[in-house]
């Protein structure tokens, strides 16, 4: 990451599509160490999406661990979440929903750099959202239906020249059930979807219409770069 931004310099944007904390025994310490956003903060991230195993230590798990980042950090990396849906009443996920308002977890995100403003968002696809049993009662919208509404707000509302999807959704081989393609072509306006959750690895981007999706494997064995005009 280092080598790259010297390479390129700026404008650099470094994203993740989320599930950073599954897979090595740093998740054992989630909620009372952060240990995978706090060195996320260190090699400059800035955005990040939750994916469905963010969720594994239920909505209070979740709530503890981004309460430890900002104790941890004085600048945790930026996170986008942008179809979660809390209850009104269920003091289940009552510490979420104030952990999201004191963190901030965002529901997009602009980031200028250069005179270049690009909006960012982050959704949780329908595959995904089934793979969130300890979520409850967190619900997540649909995500094409608040796609829409993203890119309305970024492009008309806070004019941005850019709009980039964190999308914990994924890629497939079919493409019908290629959850990414479908939301590609059904929201006009996203130019880079960001996908993960399938640990799909794509050596040059899908395109869909006037949208690139990238994808950069699992486990970061990989870091994906993508070049735009």
């Amino acid at each position: 990451i280092r080598d790259l931004r010297e390479y390129h310099g700026e404008p650099l944007l470094l994203l993740d599509a989320g599930d950073y904390s599954m897979g090595t025994l740093f998740h054992t310490a989630f909620m009372t160490e952060a240990w995978e956003l706090t060195p996320m903060a260190e090699m400059g991230y800035d955005a990040v999406t939750i994916g469905n195993h963010e969720y594994d230590f239920k909505p209070d798990g979740l709530a503890r661990s981004l309460a430890a980042a900002r104790n941890h950090h004085a600048d945790p990396p930026a996170l986008v979440a942008s179809n979660v849906v809390f209850t009104p009443d269920d003091p289940r996920d009552r510490a979420l929903k104030e952990e999201f308002q004191a963190y901030p977890v965002k529901e997009y995100l602009v980031i200028e750099k250069e005179g270049i403003r690009t909006g960012i968002f982050g959704i949780l696809g329908r595959n995904a959202q089934v793979d969130t049993p300890f979520a409850a009662p967190v619900a997540f919208s649909d995500p094409v239906e608040q796609s829409r509404k993203m890119v309305e707000i970024l492009r008309n509302r806070e004019r941005v020249d850019l709009v980039v999807c964190l999308s914990h959704t994924g890629t497939g081989p079919v493409k019908k059930y290629s959850e990414d393609e479908l939301l590609a072509g059904e929201v006009p306006g996203i130019d880079v979807i960001i996908s993960g959750h399938t640990h799909t690895l794509l050596a040059e981007p899908i395109v869909v219409g006037d949208t690139r999706i990238v994808s950069a494997g699992q486990y970061g064995a990989w870091l994906g770069v993508l070049e735009m005009d």
